[in-house]
């Protein structure tokens, strides 16, 4: 059975390592419109970013948009769902310890409004082949699961997607017509 901290683990190690997979041309040619998942949450993904091929995803990403950057290494944003019975607090305090014990420089910025309410924000920087990434995670616990969106791009092109970024990592929402 895998311990809560080794599955918080695999699945941020999974952010900082499954992107690089994704390239531009292995996405859907339709547009990405609101994202809805089996839980009822919603995510509006920015406008012209495609879905990406989901059956290649590791299990506990739900689904992944991708834009056009100017290098191989694309912009995108994910979305990934973890069962968790402790505290917000509880969990952000693991990922940070886990983060700290492979070096990457986290930063837990606070809260931001996000349109299901206040979550936690966060802000990682990691290194790969590609150059230094910057990821940003919105994180909501309801309900015993733990949202986790993760808006992921080279540190030197997040500024040129920061605002589309934003306003998807503030559209996060739970669909009640369902």
């Amino acid at each position: 059975m895998i311990t809560f901290q080794l599955h918080c683990f695999l699945t941020f190690f999974i952010f900082a390592n499954c992107f690089p997979f994704v390239t531009y041309a292995e996405v859907n040619s339709q547009p990405a419109e609101n994202i809805t998942l089996s839980h009822n949450i919603i995510f509006t993904p920015p406008s012209g970013w495609r879905n990406s091929d989901n059956a290649a995803l590791p299990k506990h990403v739900n689904i992944m948009v991708v834009g056009k950057g100017a290098n191989e290494f694309p912009p995108s944003i994910s979305l990934a769902t973890e069962p968790y019975s402790g505290t917000m607090k509880q969990y952000l305090k693991v990922i940070k310890e886990l983060n700290a014990s492979k070096g990457q420089d986290w930063k837990d910025l606070g809260t931001i409004r996000t349109a299901a309410g206040n979550a936690s924000l966060s802000q990682t920087d990691s290194k790969s082949q590609w150059g230094e990434l910057r990821m940003m995670h919105v994180m909501l616990k309801k309900d015993g699961t733990v949202y986790i969106l993760t808006a992921a791009a080279l540190k030197d092109e997040f500024p040129k997607f920061y605002k589309e970024i934003f306003a998807s990592l503030r559209s996060l929402r739970f669909d009640t017509t369902h």
